[in-house]
Protein backbone atom coordinates (compact mmCIF):
# COMPACT_ATOMS: atom_id res chain seq x y z
CA UNK A 1 0.00 0.00 0.00
CA UNK A 2 2.98 2.33 0.91
CA UNK A 3 4.63 1.26 -2.48
CA UNK A 4 1.80 2.51 -4.30
CA UNK A 5 1.23 5.95 -2.34
CA UNK A 6 5.04 6.31 -3.49
CA UNK A 7 4.91 5.89 -7.14
CA UNK A 8 1.21 7.90 -7.75
CA UNK A 9 2.05 10.43 -10.18
CA UNK A 10 1.62 13.53 -8.18
CA UNK A 11 4.47 11.80 -5.59
CA UNK A 12 6.56 10.78 -8.71
CA UNK A 13 6.30 14.70 -10.32
CA UNK A 14 6.61 16.09 -6.90
CA UNK A 15 9.84 14.50 -6.58
CA UNK A 16 10.84 15.31 -10.54
CA UNK A 17 10.38 19.05 -9.44
CA UNK A 18 12.15 19.15 -6.49
CA UNK A 19 15.40 17.29 -8.45
CA UNK A 20 15.04 20.28 -10.92
CA UNK A 21 15.66 22.46 -8.20
CA UNK A 22 19.04 20.66 -7.12
CA UNK A 23 19.98 19.46 -10.64
CA UNK A 24 21.07 21.34 -13.89
CA UNK A 25 22.87 21.13 -17.13
CA UNK A 26 25.87 18.79 -16.53
CA UNK A 27 29.04 21.04 -16.52
CA UNK A 28 31.30 17.98 -16.58
CA UNK A 29 30.86 14.54 -17.67
CA UNK A 30 31.34 13.26 -13.67
CA UNK A 31 29.16 15.74 -11.79
CA UNK A 32 26.31 18.16 -11.88
CA UNK A 33 25.93 20.96 -8.96
CA UNK A 34 24.16 19.30 -6.82
CA UNK A 35 27.10 18.61 -4.49
CA UNK A 36 27.74 22.14 -4.98
CA UNK A 37 24.76 23.08 -3.65
CA UNK A 38 24.59 20.44 -0.78
CA UNK A 39 27.85 21.95 0.32
CA UNK A 40 26.28 25.21 0.45
CA UNK A 41 23.43 24.05 2.35
CA UNK A 42 25.63 23.10 4.91
CA UNK A 43 27.88 25.52 5.09
CA UNK A 44 24.52 28.12 5.23
CA UNK A 45 23.36 25.92 8.59
CA UNK A 46 26.49 26.20 10.26
CA UNK A 47 27.48 29.96 9.60
CA UNK A 48 23.86 30.21 11.55
CA UNK A 49 25.22 27.94 14.35
CA UNK A 50 28.63 30.25 14.29
CA UNK A 51 26.79 33.73 14.17
CA UNK A 52 23.99 33.04 16.89
CA UNK A 53 26.45 31.71 19.19
CA UNK A 54 28.86 34.97 18.65
CA UNK A 55 26.16 37.50 18.57
CA UNK A 56 24.72 35.95 21.85
CA UNK A 57 27.59 35.76 23.73
CA UNK A 58 27.35 39.25 24.83
CA UNK A 59 24.10 38.15 26.85
CA UNK A 60 25.93 35.97 29.15
CA UNK A 61 27.64 38.17 31.91
CA UNK A 62 27.10 39.62 35.28
CA UNK A 63 25.68 42.85 34.17
CA UNK A 64 22.69 41.81 31.83
CA UNK A 65 19.73 43.28 33.06
CA UNK A 66 16.09 42.16 31.86
CA UNK A 67 16.00 45.77 30.80
CA UNK A 68 19.03 46.17 28.97
CA UNK A 69 18.33 42.37 27.45
CA UNK A 70 14.76 43.36 26.36
CA UNK A 71 16.17 46.36 24.60
CA UNK A 72 19.85 45.14 22.68
CA UNK A 73 18.11 42.34 21.45
CA UNK A 74 15.79 44.36 19.27
CA UNK A 75 19.55 44.72 17.36
CA UNK A 76 19.80 40.41 16.83
CA UNK A 77 16.56 40.13 16.07
CA UNK A 78 16.19 42.40 13.47
CA UNK A 79 18.88 40.75 12.27
CA UNK A 80 17.32 36.98 12.36
CA UNK A 81 14.01 38.57 10.89
CA UNK A 82 16.29 40.39 8.07
CA UNK A 83 18.50 37.44 7.32
CA UNK A 84 15.53 34.81 6.76
CA UNK A 85 13.58 37.10 4.49
CA UNK A 86 16.24 38.30 2.46
CA UNK A 87 18.07 34.81 1.58
CA UNK A 88 14.70 32.95 1.28
CA UNK A 89 13.69 35.39 -1.23
CA UNK A 90 17.53 35.22 -2.59
CA UNK A 91 16.79 31.73 -3.14
CA UNK A 92 13.61 31.36 -4.92
CA UNK A 93 15.38 34.47 -7.24
CA UNK A 94 18.03 32.15 -8.22
CA UNK A 95 15.51 29.37 -8.92
CA UNK A 96 13.33 31.92 -10.90
CA UNK A 97 13.25 29.74 -14.05
CA UNK A 98 12.20 26.55 -12.46
CA UNK A 99 9.18 28.33 -9.95
CA UNK A 100 6.94 27.42 -12.70
CA UNK A 101 6.80 24.74 -15.37
CA UNK A 102 9.14 25.58 -18.01
CA UNK A 103 8.12 24.68 -21.97
CA UNK A 104 10.14 21.46 -22.26
CA UNK A 105 8.32 19.80 -18.88
CA UNK A 106 5.00 21.05 -20.85
CA UNK A 107 5.30 19.79 -23.93
CA UNK A 108 6.91 16.59 -22.45
CA UNK A 109 4.20 15.87 -19.77
CA UNK A 110 1.01 17.28 -21.74
CA UNK A 111 0.80 13.98 -23.93
CA UNK A 112 1.41 12.15 -20.84
CA UNK A 113 -2.06 10.49 -19.68
CA UNK A 114 -1.84 12.76 -15.95
CA UNK A 115 -4.15 15.81 -15.33
CA UNK A 116 -3.31 19.01 -15.41
CA UNK A 117 -4.36 19.50 -12.30
CA UNK A 118 -1.84 16.70 -10.45
CA UNK A 119 1.33 18.60 -12.74
CA UNK A 120 0.20 21.90 -10.84
CA UNK A 121 -0.38 20.69 -7.42
CA UNK A 122 2.98 18.84 -8.18
CA UNK A 123 4.81 21.95 -8.89
CA UNK A 124 3.33 23.66 -5.67
CA UNK A 125 4.22 21.28 -3.30
CA UNK A 126 7.97 21.32 -4.71
CA UNK A 127 7.96 24.50 -4.53
CA UNK A 128 6.62 24.86 -0.92
CA UNK A 129 8.66 22.03 -0.17
CA UNK A 130 11.85 24.22 -1.19
CA UNK A 131 10.79 27.20 1.04
CA UNK A 132 10.11 25.57 3.94
CA UNK A 133 13.21 23.23 3.90
CA UNK A 134 15.13 26.52 3.30
CA UNK A 135 13.25 28.74 6.21
CA UNK A 136 13.60 25.71 8.46
CA UNK A 137 17.52 25.01 7.83
CA UNK A 138 18.11 28.59 8.18
CA UNK A 139 15.70 29.33 10.85
CA UNK A 140 16.62 25.92 13.30
CA UNK A 141 20.02 26.76 15.21
CA UNK A 142 19.58 30.38 15.73
CA UNK A 143 15.97 29.65 17.25
CA UNK A 144 17.10 27.26 19.59
CA UNK A 145 20.58 29.40 20.52
CA UNK A 146 19.54 32.73 20.64
CA UNK A 147 16.59 32.71 23.55
CA UNK A 148 18.49 29.95 25.43
CA UNK A 149 21.70 32.31 25.63
CA UNK A 150 19.36 35.61 26.16
CA UNK A 151 17.93 34.40 29.05
CA UNK A 152 21.12 32.56 30.46
CA UNK A 153 21.51 34.74 33.53
CA UNK A 154 18.10 34.99 34.33
CA UNK A 155 17.12 32.56 37.05
CA UNK A 156 13.88 34.05 37.84
CA UNK A 157 12.73 33.05 34.32
CA UNK A 158 10.61 29.27 34.07
CA UNK A 159 11.31 26.86 31.83
CA UNK A 160 7.68 27.35 30.05
CA UNK A 161 8.79 30.57 29.22
CA UNK A 162 12.07 29.78 27.67
CA UNK A 163 10.15 27.08 25.86
CA UNK A 164 7.47 29.85 24.41
CA UNK A 165 10.53 32.31 23.87
CA UNK A 166 12.15 29.47 21.34
CA UNK A 167 8.74 28.68 19.95
CA UNK A 168 8.01 32.26 19.04
CA UNK A 169 11.35 32.62 17.53
CA UNK A 170 10.91 30.21 14.96
CA UNK A 171 7.45 30.92 14.63
CA UNK A 172 8.06 34.21 13.69
CA UNK A 173 11.14 34.17 11.80
CA UNK A 174 10.17 31.30 9.11
CA UNK A 175 7.05 33.32 8.72
CA UNK A 176 9.33 36.35 7.92
CA UNK A 177 11.14 33.73 5.43
CA UNK A 178 7.75 32.55 3.99
CA UNK A 179 7.21 36.16 3.30
CA UNK A 180 10.20 37.24 1.24
CA UNK A 181 9.92 33.32 -0.27
CA UNK A 182 6.06 34.67 -1.56
CA UNK A 183 7.03 38.06 -2.46
CA UNK A 184 9.45 36.74 -5.07
CA UNK A 185 7.11 34.14 -6.36
CA UNK A 186 3.90 36.74 -6.33
CA UNK A 187 6.46 39.20 -8.58
CA UNK A 188 7.05 36.68 -11.10
CA UNK A 189 3.58 35.66 -11.20
CA UNK A 190 2.46 39.12 -11.47
CA UNK A 191 4.78 39.64 -14.17
CA UNK A 192 3.54 36.80 -16.26
CA UNK A 193 0.22 37.85 -16.03
CA UNK A 194 0.72 41.61 -16.70
CA UNK A 195 3.70 41.38 -19.41
CA UNK A 196 2.18 37.89 -21.02
CA UNK A 197 3.95 34.87 -21.65
CA UNK A 198 6.05 36.10 -24.81
CA UNK A 199 6.89 40.00 -22.85
CA UNK A 200 8.01 37.87 -19.47
CA UNK A 201 10.40 36.35 -21.65
CA UNK A 202 11.91 39.12 -22.82
CA UNK A 203 11.89 41.11 -19.38
CA UNK A 204 12.63 37.83 -16.70
CA UNK A 205 16.75 37.97 -17.23
CA UNK A 206 16.25 41.24 -17.10
CA UNK A 207 13.99 41.31 -13.75
CA UNK A 208 15.69 37.89 -12.18
CA UNK A 209 19.24 40.46 -12.54
CA UNK A 210 17.90 43.26 -10.83
CA UNK A 211 16.16 41.44 -7.87
CA UNK A 212 18.92 39.33 -7.16
CA UNK A 213 21.88 41.92 -7.28
CA UNK A 214 19.30 44.14 -4.28
CA UNK A 215 18.60 41.26 -2.65
CA UNK A 216 22.68 40.38 -2.56
CA UNK A 217 23.54 43.61 -1.53
CA UNK A 218 20.74 43.57 1.18
CA UNK A 219 22.16 40.38 2.92
CA UNK A 220 25.31 42.13 3.34
CA UNK A 221 24.52 44.87 4.69
CA UNK A 222 21.83 43.36 7.50
CA UNK A 223 24.98 43.86 9.86
CA UNK A 224 24.80 47.90 9.37
CA UNK A 225 20.91 47.95 9.18
CA UNK A 226 20.74 46.01 12.73
CA UNK A 227 22.56 48.50 14.33
CA UNK A 228 21.01 50.52 18.10
CA UNK A 229 17.32 49.72 16.89
CA UNK A 230 15.94 50.13 20.03
CA UNK A 231 17.29 53.60 19.99
CA UNK A 232 16.53 55.33 16.94
CA UNK A 233 12.76 54.26 17.00
CA UNK A 234 10.62 52.96 14.41
CA UNK A 235 9.89 56.06 12.31
CA UNK A 236 11.07 57.11 9.00
CA UNK A 237 12.56 53.99 6.62
CA UNK A 238 12.44 51.49 9.44
CA UNK A 239 8.59 51.79 9.72
CA UNK A 240 8.52 50.97 6.30
CA UNK A 241 10.89 48.05 6.73
CA UNK A 242 9.15 44.78 6.35
CA UNK A 243 11.56 43.13 8.98
CA UNK A 244 10.52 45.47 11.29
CA UNK A 245 6.66 44.14 10.91
CA UNK A 246 8.05 40.89 11.85
CA UNK A 247 10.07 42.56 14.63
CA UNK A 248 6.51 44.08 16.11
CA UNK A 249 4.90 40.48 16.31
CA UNK A 250 8.27 39.24 17.55
CA UNK A 251 7.60 41.96 20.64
CA UNK A 252 3.90 41.57 20.96
CA UNK A 253 3.95 37.97 21.39
CA UNK A 254 6.62 37.61 23.86
CA UNK A 255 8.12 41.18 24.70
CA UNK A 256 7.03 41.34 27.99
CA UNK A 257 8.41 37.51 28.67
CA UNK A 258 11.76 39.66 29.46
CA UNK A 259 11.10 43.23 30.13
CA UNK A 260 8.60 42.26 32.81
CA UNK A 261 10.82 39.81 34.94
CA UNK A 262 11.11 40.36 38.42
CA UNK A 263 14.30 42.00 39.20
CA UNK A 264 16.98 40.76 41.31
CA UNK A 265 19.52 42.73 43.63
CA UNK A 266 21.50 44.89 41.74
CA UNK A 267 24.19 47.25 42.30
CA UNK A 268 23.26 51.14 41.71
CA UNK A 269 24.80 52.04 38.60
CA UNK A 270 23.36 48.60 37.10
CA UNK A 271 19.61 49.76 38.26
CA UNK A 272 20.25 52.87 36.82
CA UNK A 273 20.75 51.51 33.71
CA UNK A 274 17.71 48.83 34.17
CA UNK A 275 15.79 51.41 34.63
CA UNK A 276 16.74 53.83 31.85
CA UNK A 277 16.77 50.81 29.85
CA UNK A 278 13.19 49.59 30.76
CA UNK A 279 11.80 52.91 30.44
CA UNK A 280 13.10 52.71 26.62
CA UNK A 281 11.80 50.10 26.19
CA UNK A 282 8.23 50.58 27.31
CA UNK A 283 8.51 53.97 25.06
CA UNK A 284 8.69 51.59 21.96
CA UNK A 285 6.70 48.85 23.44
CA UNK A 286 3.22 51.48 22.13
CA UNK A 287 4.71 51.45 18.48
CA UNK A 288 4.84 47.28 17.95
CA UNK A 289 0.92 46.23 17.94
CA UNK A 290 0.31 49.02 15.16
CA UNK A 291 3.54 47.35 13.38
CA UNK A 292 2.80 43.61 14.17
CA UNK A 293 -0.37 44.51 12.28
CA UNK A 294 1.41 45.57 9.12
CA UNK A 295 3.13 42.48 9.50
CA UNK A 296 -0.15 39.92 9.30
CA UNK A 297 -1.76 42.24 6.24
CA UNK A 298 1.41 42.24 4.53
CA UNK A 299 1.88 38.59 4.28
CA UNK A 300 -2.28 38.07 3.62
CA UNK A 301 -1.74 40.33 0.86
CA UNK A 302 0.89 39.14 -1.12
CA UNK A 303 -0.33 35.21 -0.47
CA UNK A 304 -3.31 36.25 -1.70
CA UNK A 305 -1.53 38.07 -4.85
CA UNK A 306 0.87 35.17 -4.91
CA UNK A 307 -2.05 32.64 -5.33
CA UNK A 308 -4.98 34.70 -7.56
CA UNK A 309 -1.77 35.46 -10.22
CA UNK A 310 -0.66 31.74 -10.47
CA UNK A 311 -4.69 30.26 -10.74
CA UNK A 312 -4.37 32.68 -13.62
CA UNK A 313 -1.04 32.08 -15.51
CA UNK A 314 -1.79 28.22 -14.60
CA UNK A 315 -4.98 28.22 -16.92
CA UNK A 316 -2.75 26.26 -18.81
CA UNK A 317 0.33 24.16 -18.27
CA UNK A 318 2.96 25.77 -20.16
CA UNK A 319 4.15 28.50 -18.07
CA UNK A 320 6.36 30.19 -20.72
CA UNK A 321 6.19 30.80 -24.38
CA UNK A 322 9.27 29.62 -25.96
CA UNK A 323 12.48 31.76 -26.47
CA UNK A 324 12.71 33.89 -30.10
CA UNK A 325 14.95 32.26 -32.53
CA UNK A 326 18.74 33.82 -33.01
CA UNK A 327 17.57 34.91 -36.15
CA UNK A 328 14.31 37.23 -34.74
CA UNK A 329 17.25 38.91 -31.95
CA UNK A 330 18.03 42.27 -33.18
CA UNK A 331 21.77 43.18 -32.56
CA UNK A 332 23.96 46.51 -32.45
CA UNK A 333 25.09 46.95 -36.34
CA UNK A 334 27.01 50.19 -35.15
CA UNK A 335 28.63 48.22 -32.20
CA UNK A 336 29.79 45.16 -34.36
CA UNK A 337 31.36 47.76 -36.88
CA UNK A 338 33.34 49.50 -34.34
CA UNK A 339 34.15 45.86 -32.46
CA UNK A 340 35.45 44.26 -35.36
CA UNK A 341 37.42 47.72 -37.07
CA UNK A 342 39.34 48.48 -33.83
CA UNK A 343 39.02 45.76 -30.86
CA UNK A 344 39.04 42.43 -32.31
CA UNK A 345 40.58 42.06 -36.25
CA UNK A 346 41.86 38.69 -35.64
CA UNK A 347 39.16 36.12 -36.38
CA UNK A 348 40.44 34.05 -33.83
CA UNK A 349 40.00 36.76 -31.39
CA UNK A 350 36.75 38.00 -32.70
CA UNK A 351 35.18 34.98 -32.31
CA UNK A 352 36.47 34.81 -28.59
CA UNK A 353 35.29 38.68 -28.23
CA UNK A 354 31.63 37.67 -29.44
CA UNK A 355 31.11 34.10 -27.90
CA UNK A 356 32.17 35.49 -24.74
CA UNK A 357 29.62 38.13 -24.42
CA UNK A 358 26.87 35.82 -25.87
CA UNK A 359 27.52 33.38 -23.35
CA UNK A 360 27.69 35.77 -20.20
CA UNK A 361 24.59 37.28 -20.70
CA UNK A 362 22.36 34.68 -22.90
CA UNK A 363 23.51 31.78 -20.24
CA UNK A 364 21.45 31.41 -17.50
CA UNK A 365 23.83 29.43 -15.02
CA UNK A 366 26.92 32.67 -16.49
CA UNK A 367 24.64 35.19 -16.69
CA UNK A 368 23.47 34.37 -12.55
CA UNK A 369 26.67 33.89 -11.25
CA UNK A 370 27.74 37.66 -12.54
CA UNK A 371 24.46 38.97 -11.02
CA UNK A 372 25.75 37.47 -7.41
CA UNK A 373 29.18 39.17 -8.10
CA UNK A 374 27.43 42.35 -9.02
CA UNK A 375 25.38 41.61 -5.78
CA UNK A 376 28.76 41.30 -3.47
CA UNK A 377 30.24 44.50 -5.35
CA UNK A 378 27.95 46.80 -5.34
CA UNK A 379 27.64 45.76 -1.22
CA UNK A 380 30.97 46.18 -0.44
CA UNK A 381 30.52 49.71 -2.10
CA UNK A 382 27.49 50.58 -0.38
CA UNK A 383 29.04 49.57 2.84
CA UNK A 384 32.59 51.63 1.66
CA UNK A 385 30.65 54.86 1.06
CA UNK A 386 28.08 54.77 3.93
CA UNK A 387 30.75 56.81 6.10
CA UNK A 388 32.31 58.51 3.38
CA UNK A 389 31.82 62.38 2.78
CA UNK A 390 30.13 62.23 0.11
CA UNK A 391 28.16 65.41 -0.54
CA UNK A 392 28.45 67.51 -3.28
CA UNK A 393 31.64 69.08 -3.99
CA UNK A 394 33.42 67.50 -1.40
CA UNK A 395 36.49 66.08 -3.25
CA UNK A 396 37.92 62.80 -3.32
CA UNK A 397 38.48 60.11 -0.23
CA UNK A 398 39.76 56.70 0.01
CA UNK A 399 36.20 55.40 0.99
CA UNK A 400 34.50 57.20 -2.08
CA UNK A 401 37.60 55.40 -4.52
CA UNK A 402 37.37 52.19 -3.58
CA UNK A 403 33.91 52.15 -4.31
CA UNK A 404 34.83 51.62 -8.34
CA UNK A 405 37.48 48.51 -7.44
CA UNK A 406 35.21 46.67 -5.36
CA UNK A 407 32.44 46.89 -8.22
CA UNK A 408 34.22 45.76 -11.12
CA UNK A 409 36.98 43.74 -8.94
CA UNK A 410 33.97 41.48 -7.95
CA UNK A 411 32.69 41.26 -11.61
CA UNK A 412 36.00 40.30 -12.81
CA UNK A 413 36.52 37.61 -10.28
CA UNK A 414 33.21 35.84 -10.58
CA UNK A 415 33.70 35.97 -15.04
CA UNK A 416 37.53 34.26 -13.78
CA UNK A 417 34.81 31.38 -12.41
CA UNK A 418 32.62 31.92 -15.46
CA UNK A 419 34.62 31.17 -17.97
CA UNK A 420 35.86 27.45 -16.37
CA UNK A 421 32.02 26.82 -16.83
CA UNK A 422 31.16 25.47 -20.46
CA UNK A 423 28.47 27.07 -22.29
CA UNK A 424 26.91 23.72 -23.23
CA UNK A 425 29.82 21.13 -22.52
CA UNK A 426 27.75 18.59 -25.18
CA UNK A 427 28.65 21.24 -28.19
CA UNK A 428 32.22 21.65 -27.51
CA UNK A 429 32.84 18.79 -30.33
CA UNK A 430 32.47 22.18 -32.67
CA UNK A 431 35.36 23.88 -31.09
CA UNK A 432 36.90 20.24 -30.81
CA UNK A 433 36.52 20.00 -34.59
CA UNK A 434 37.71 23.48 -36.05
CA UNK A 435 39.94 24.53 -33.29
CA UNK A 436 43.63 25.46 -34.98
CA UNK A 437 45.56 26.31 -31.59
CA UNK A 438 44.99 30.22 -31.56
CA UNK A 439 44.65 29.92 -27.55
CA UNK A 440 46.39 33.24 -27.47
CA UNK A 441 44.43 35.35 -29.94
CA UNK A 442 40.93 33.61 -28.72
CA UNK A 443 41.57 34.35 -25.09
CA UNK A 444 42.50 37.78 -26.05
CA UNK A 445 39.37 38.33 -27.31
CA UNK A 446 37.74 36.98 -24.49
CA UNK A 447 39.59 39.87 -22.31
CA UNK A 448 38.47 42.58 -24.51
CA UNK A 449 34.82 41.26 -23.77
CA UNK A 450 35.57 41.37 -20.01
CA UNK A 451 36.47 45.09 -20.50
CA UNK A 452 33.48 45.89 -22.90
CA UNK A 453 30.79 43.70 -20.89
CA UNK A 454 31.82 44.47 -16.98
CA UNK A 455 34.78 46.49 -16.85
CA UNK A 456 33.11 49.52 -18.42
CA UNK A 457 29.69 49.38 -17.06
CA UNK A 458 30.95 49.25 -13.97
CA UNK A 459 33.40 52.37 -14.06
CA UNK A 460 30.33 54.14 -16.21
CA UNK A 461 27.86 53.35 -13.42
CA UNK A 462 29.82 55.11 -10.96
CA UNK A 463 30.74 58.23 -13.09
CA UNK A 464 27.90 60.91 -12.68
CA UNK A 465 27.61 60.03 -8.62
CA UNK A 466 31.79 60.69 -9.02
CA UNK A 467 31.20 63.78 -10.90
CA UNK A 468 28.39 64.84 -8.22
CA UNK A 469 30.79 64.25 -5.11
CA UNK A 470 34.33 65.13 -6.94
CA UNK A 471 33.50 67.40 -10.37
CA UNK A 472 33.71 66.36 -13.91
CA UNK A 473 37.97 66.44 -14.29
CA UNK A 474 38.77 64.29 -11.05
CA UNK A 475 36.24 62.17 -11.76
CA UNK A 476 37.30 61.29 -15.27
CA UNK A 477 40.74 61.08 -14.46
CA UNK A 478 39.36 58.53 -11.55
CA UNK A 479 37.67 56.44 -14.28
CA UNK A 480 40.69 56.26 -16.56
CA UNK A 481 42.51 54.75 -13.69
CA UNK A 482 40.33 52.58 -12.60
CA UNK A 483 40.17 51.08 -16.08
CA UNK A 484 43.29 50.41 -16.48
CA UNK A 485 43.44 49.29 -12.80
CA UNK A 486 40.93 46.91 -14.35
CA UNK A 487 43.11 46.24 -17.35
CA UNK A 488 45.54 45.42 -14.51
CA UNK A 489 43.43 42.74 -12.41
CA UNK A 490 42.06 40.95 -15.50
CA UNK A 491 45.67 40.41 -16.55
CA UNK A 492 46.41 38.98 -13.40
CA UNK A 493 43.64 36.77 -13.00
CA UNK A 494 44.04 35.41 -16.78
CA UNK A 495 47.79 34.90 -16.36
CA UNK A 496 47.71 31.07 -15.23
CA UNK A 497 44.71 29.81 -17.44
CA UNK A 498 45.73 27.70 -20.32
CA UNK A 499 42.19 26.53 -21.59
CA UNK A 500 39.56 27.57 -24.06
CA UNK A 501 37.42 29.63 -22.40
CA UNK A 502 33.32 28.50 -21.65
CA UNK A 503 34.08 24.99 -23.80
CA UNK A 504 36.48 22.46 -21.85
CA UNK A 505 34.83 20.66 -18.43
CA UNK A 506 34.78 22.37 -15.45
CA UNK A 507 37.34 21.23 -12.45
CA UNK A 508 36.56 22.54 -8.88
CA UNK A 509 39.27 23.36 -7.30
CA UNK A 510 40.62 21.40 -4.89
CA UNK A 511 41.76 23.42 -2.06
CA UNK A 512 39.44 26.18 -2.84
CA UNK A 513 37.87 26.08 0.53
CA UNK A 514 41.34 27.09 2.07
CA UNK A 515 42.58 29.53 -0.25
CA UNK A 516 38.93 31.78 -0.53
CA UNK A 517 39.64 33.42 2.71
CA UNK A 518 42.89 34.45 1.79
CA UNK A 519 41.79 35.00 -1.58
CA UNK A 520 39.12 37.16 -0.29
CA UNK A 521 41.29 39.29 2.45
CA UNK A 522 43.68 39.84 -0.64
CA UNK A 523 41.37 41.14 -2.90
CA UNK A 524 39.95 43.60 -0.19
CA UNK A 525 43.26 44.30 0.79
CA UNK A 526 44.42 45.60 -2.84
CA UNK A 527 41.24 47.66 -3.71
CA UNK A 528 42.38 49.21 -0.16
CA UNK A 529 45.83 49.99 -1.52
CA UNK A 530 44.49 51.52 -4.86
CA UNK A 531 42.21 53.21 -3.79
CA UNK A 532 44.54 55.12 -1.58
CA UNK A 533 46.92 55.16 -4.47
CA UNK A 534 44.54 56.82 -6.68
CA UNK A 535 43.23 59.39 -3.44
CA UNK A 536 46.77 60.45 -3.28
CA UNK A 537 47.09 60.92 -6.54
CA UNK A 538 44.14 62.73 -7.38
CA UNK A 539 44.61 65.01 -4.15
CA UNK A 540 48.27 65.85 -5.67
CA UNK A 541 47.52 66.30 -9.42
CA UNK A 542 49.70 64.20 -10.89
CA UNK A 543 48.25 60.59 -11.62
CA UNK A 544 51.27 59.95 -13.76
CA UNK A 545 53.14 57.89 -11.15
CA UNK A 546 49.93 55.65 -11.08
CA UNK A 547 49.70 55.03 -14.48
CA UNK A 548 53.33 53.82 -14.18
CA UNK A 549 53.10 51.57 -11.78
CA UNK A 550 49.97 50.26 -13.20
CA UNK A 551 51.88 49.46 -16.94
CA UNK A 552 54.66 48.05 -15.04
CA UNK A 553 52.74 45.78 -13.25
CA UNK A 554 50.84 45.03 -16.56
CA UNK A 555 54.37 44.33 -18.28
CA UNK A 556 55.39 41.95 -15.39
CA UNK A 557 52.15 40.19 -15.31
CA UNK A 558 52.49 39.56 -19.61
CA UNK A 559 55.95 38.45 -19.24
CA UNK A 560 54.83 35.89 -16.53
CA UNK A 561 51.97 34.83 -18.81
CA UNK A 562 54.35 34.41 -22.29
CA UNK A 563 56.80 32.62 -20.66
CA UNK A 564 55.30 30.43 -18.27
CA UNK A 565 54.89 27.08 -19.27
CA UNK A 566 51.58 25.80 -21.11
CA UNK A 567 50.29 21.96 -22.44
CA UNK A 568 50.82 21.03 -25.37
CA UNK A 569 47.51 21.10 -27.00
CA UNK A 570 44.24 22.23 -24.80
CA UNK A 571 42.29 19.18 -23.47
CA UNK A 572 38.67 19.98 -23.32
CA UNK A 573 37.36 16.93 -21.72
CA UNK A 574 39.73 16.52 -18.85
CA UNK A 575 39.20 14.02 -15.76
CA UNK A 576 39.58 15.33 -12.40
CA UNK A 577 43.10 15.08 -10.81
CA UNK A 578 41.86 12.26 -8.69
CA UNK A 579 40.94 10.29 -12.02
CA UNK A 580 44.25 10.71 -13.37
CA UNK A 581 46.02 9.92 -10.46
CA UNK A 582 44.60 6.24 -10.52
CA UNK A 583 44.87 6.24 -14.43
CA UNK A 584 41.45 5.52 -14.92
CA UNK A 585 40.76 7.83 -17.36
CA UNK A 586 42.70 5.71 -19.85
Amino acid sequence: MDDARLRTPYVLLTRLFLRQFLENDLISPEADRTQLLAVVGALSMSLTLFISAMMSAGYIGPLMTPGMAAVLSLDDKFFYLSLAMVFTALVAASQWDVLAIDPRDAAILEPLPVKAGTIRRAKVSAIAILGGAVACSLNAFPSLVFPWMLVFNFRQMSGFALVGLVVVHALVTVAAAAFGYLVVIALRETLVAVLGRRGFTVASPWAQGTLIVLLGSAVLLIPVAADRIGQRGFEGWRAMSPPMWFLGAYEVAVGHVIADLPRTEMRPRQAATDLAMTELYRDRRREFPAIARRAAAAISVVFLVAAAAYLWNARRVTALAPSAPPSSRRGWPLGARLATAWLVRDSAARAGFYFTLAAMFRSNNHRLTLVCAAAAGFAMALVAVSNANAHEGAGPSARLLVMQPLLYGALLVGFRHVIRVPAELRANWGFQLAWRDRTRAFVAGVRRAALIGLVLPAVAILLPFDMFVMGPPLALVHAGLGLAGGIVLLEALMVNYDKVPFTCTYLPSENMKALAPIYAIAFVIGAVNFAGMQNSALQSGNPTWVLATLAATWVILRVMSVKRGRLPSVEFDEAPATYQQLGLNS
